[in-house]
């Protein structure tokens, strides 16, 4: 037999080796030896297999059955929440299939189909007269918001929200009107709440995809607006955008493509499939222009704002990328704020400077009697 110092293993190692090989391979019912044939192993090597065997349970990533069976039935429950609460806003005429594609397109979050859920639980208690009554109220504020008395629309709205918090004109002429006013968080959050309760309605996503703009959530917007196209082109069971709002889409596409990636080439595509189908699309054009600039094709892009303004007389009162870009943040027209304590303190000191001077302790009378003296020819007295 070779002894351990020739660096040649005994009969008994190569059979522990070998019944360990055939524990990692699932073969645990033979055990081979060095020639290939069965052997009875010796008992040091079943205590070294059974050592290995442990070892290996300790080290194993798997999890006992009962705790497989548990959290395969708590991912069963939790889907069956999940499908319980979209039948539930099912049974309010929500559009499931497209309530889904709004959520895995983050046009929506889980949290805000929650809160409209909660919502439906007051709308559900009134009763036909109450709705009739809100729906009365609802036109009225309707007429004021088309008159352009946001106020009172507001205070309107408002109230049937308190009321009934899943009334879809409201939250979206709500929305509408927060946007105005410059509070986007708010308009957001109505918005949101609309797509839930509307969720085919692409306009409605359109509009937030606008305000997440604006809020520089521009991944998101963009996603959104992306999605409104997609939606256009393609044969959906949802109401889809008008033309214009198609339109529009592309053109916010092209302008983040412009100032967000500064993909000028990407954004010039975009903005030319708009104006092949629609050569006066104002926001496309108005969006060109200020990619000319960034281009430095200012005469070209002043023209065409010409003829922008021809189309569109109150073009100037609006929001007007090309005029941004002639104004950049950089600019030499801004300053630096002065504190008004520095201001404050600059003036003192100039009166005291001033104060000085003899003609600061001069009379306005005598100051009267030298202008009368100098016109009369007389010499003044000092």
């Amino acid at each position: 037999m070779p002894s351990e110092e020739s660096g040649q293993l005994r009969p008994d190692q190569v059979a522990l080796a070998l019944e360990n090989l055939g524990h990692l391979l699932g073969d645990e019912g033979t055990e081979h030896g060095p020639t290939g044939g069965a052997s009875s192993p010796s008992r040091s090597s079943r205590t070294g297999s059974a050592a290995m065997r442990g070892r290996m349970r300790v080290d194993s990533a798997a999890r006992p059955p009962e705790f497989l069976n548990f959290a395969r039935d708590k991912a069963k429950k939790k889907d069956k929440g999940k499908e319980h609460d979209l039948r539930r806003l099912i049974a309010h005429g929500i559009n499931e299939p497209t309530l889904r594609k709004r959520i895995e397109s983050k046009a929506v979050d889980q949290a805000t189909v929650d809160r409209v859920k909660s919502d439906f639980e007051p709308h559900d208690k009134l009763t036909e007269e109450e709705l009739a009554n809100l729906d009365a109220l609802v036109e009225k504020a309707h007429a004021m918001h088309t008159s352009r008395d946001d106020k009172g629309a507001e205070r309107i709205y408002s109230q049937v929200l308190e009321k009934d918090p899943v009334n879809y004109e409201c939250l979206t002429n709500l929305a509408k009107i927060s946007y105005t006013r410059g509070d986007l968080e708010k308009a957001s959050e109505l918005f949101e709440r609309a797509i839930v309760v509307r969720p085919q309605h692409d306009k409605t996503v359109y509009h937030l995809a606008i305000v997440l703009y604006d809020m520089q959530n521009y991944d998101r917007s963009k996603a959104l607006f992306e999605e409104v196209v997609h939606g256009y082109n393609e044969e959906t069971e949802w109401e889809k955008c008008d033309k214009s709002t198609y339109h529009n889409c592309i053109a916010m596409l092209g302008l983040i493509h412009q100032n967000v990636l500064h993909d000028f080439d990407k954004a010039r595509i975009l903005y030319s499939t708009v104006l092949k189908s629609d050569p006066e699309h104002i926001l496309t054009l108005d969006h060109k222009c200020s990619l000319l600039v960034k281009t430095d094709e200012r005469e070209e892009a002043a023209k065409l704002h010409k003829h922008i303004c021809d189309l569109d007389p109150n073009h100037t009162k609006k929001a007007c990328p090309y005029l941004d870009s002639l104004f950049p943040n950089t600019s030499d027209l801004f300053h630096d704020c002065i504190p008004l304590e520095t201001q404050i303190q600059q003036v003192e000191n100039t009166f005291v400077l001033g104060a000085k001077k003899k003609s600061w302790t001069n009379h306005p009378w005598r100051s009267l009697k030298k202008k009368i003296s100098r016109s009369l020819g007389r010499a003044p007295q000092k």
